[in-house]
């Protein structure tokens, strides 16, 4: 609930817990040497799987790379792998690497363009409801999207083949010196058009 004290001539909104979580949230690319309990990660997609969606069924699938389950993600890249520069095989290596866990994350494929995108705009929802549980645990995550990641070789060892690729998440636990600064944000007016 949020609460209203007159302070002079100003009212001062108290933030809910909400509210904070989403206004402190950060991407966070470093991670610490610190393993996750694949229960966390479980607990953690059990709530999120509460992401609104228009279609009979959930859109989205998730494959959990954990501790050593992250070899099986890069070993299903080496055929992308072949095709790609030397810096690139070892800027994503080291990426995959860096984290504790990865989740490869996807939206199953419908007959209409309205099904596919309104698969793709819930499998979005679904993966902030992550980002902002595993804010919540201290836990930081980094979003990445294309690249070697949507090659269809990956997909089908992995056993997500005729899926949309959507983002594959590096989950970690960070120091606080890595969180970065909060970006600038333009005030919420510049995007907004209001009908009363």
């Amino acid at each position: 609930m949020i609460e209203k004290r007159k302070k002079g001539e100003v009212t001062v909104m108290t933030k809910t817990a909400a509210q904070k979580l989403i206004e402190e949230r950060r991407t966070v690319r470093m991670f610490k040497e610190e393993p996750i309990d694949t229960k966390v990660l479980y607990e953690v997609l059990q709530s999120a799987h509460h992401a609104p969606f228009h279609n009979k069924v959930e859109p989205w699938n998730v494959y959990v790379f954990n501790g050593d389950g992250k070899q099986v993600l890069l070993d299903a890249l080496e055929p992308a792998f072949s095709e790609a520069s030397e810096g690139q095989r070892e800027k994503v290596t080291g990426r995959i690497l860096n984290a504790a866990a990865c989740m490869y994350v996807t939206a199953k494929h419908f007959e209409t363009d309205k099904g596919n995108r309104d698969a793709l705009l819930a499998t979005a929802t679904f993966i902030q409801n992550i980002q902002l549980l595993l804010s919540e645990r201290e836990i930081g995550m980094v979003w990445r999207t294309g690249g070697l990641f949507d090659d269809a070789r990956l997909k089908e060892m992995i056993g997500a083949e005729g899926e949309t690729f959507i983002g594959l998440l590096q989950i970690g636990k960070y120091d606080t010196e890595d969180i970065p600064a909060p970006k600038a944000r333009q005030p919420i007016d510049s995007h907004l058009i209001m009908f009363e």
